[in-house]
């Protein structure tokens, strides 16, 4: 008989774990079908083994062309057009909301990590302020269409947190502002490092 999870938690840590191993992010995983993997973690007659197959079969349908495709269609025709009104934004257009946008949605559309990273050196905490207002009035312009849920985070130094370790790499974080937003429901993550 298959191994199985005795609750809701077990098989949900198991899965995560799963997604871990096999460089997968459980964001792209739609609701339904995560309750659904969970859900058949837990019977006997399935367990781990078969939970673990739906969550391969959910990676193998992400990286599909017409799944590409699909996104990308989906992000044309995006009712607000955010990508367009920052670009011609008076206050936006030159700030770094456009690059941070459209590396999230080349994510997106690419089926990519959901925990990017914003290159280069430390920001300033003063320009990171800045940064989180004009993410604000992006979220302004993003009303009615797939950029939704803008969340900004203010700086935290992860090391003295206990999270300074980055994944499994040998890199250490110190102290990091986050940008998050949904795009079509998949939340990505946007990390930046802060000068001390």
């Amino acid at each position: 008989m298959p191994e199985y999870a005795s609750s809701d938690e077990e098989a949900e840590n198991d899965l995560i774990a799963y997604c871990e191993k096999i460089d997968f992010d459980p964001e792209w995983v739609a609701p339904d079908k995560w309750a659904s993997s969970i859900r058949i973690a837990q019977q006997k007659q399935y367990g781990f083994v078969q939970a673990r197959k739906t969550i391969l079969t959910d990676q193998e349908e992400l990286v599909k062309a017409g799944a590409r495709d699909a996104r990308k269609a989906k992000l044309d025709s995006d009712a607000a057009d955010l990508l367009a009104q920052i670009t011609y934004d008076h206050a936006l257009k030159d700030s770094l909301v456009v690059t941070i946008l459209n590396q999230c949605a080349a994510a997106y559309v690419g089926g990519e990590r959901v925990n990017l990273g914003l290159g280069g050196s430390p920001m300033d905490r003063g320009a990171y302020g800045d940064l989180r207002d004009e993410w604000t009035a992006a979220a302004e312009l993003a009303d009615g269409g797939v950029f939704t849920e803008f969340v900004s985070h203010a700086p935290q130094n992860k090391a003295a947190l206990g999270k300074g370790q980055v994944g499994n790499t040998l890199a250490k974080r110190k102290v990091q502002g986050n940008l998050l937003v949904r795009i079509a429901g998949v939340r990505f993550n946007m990390h930046i490092d802060i000068a001390d």
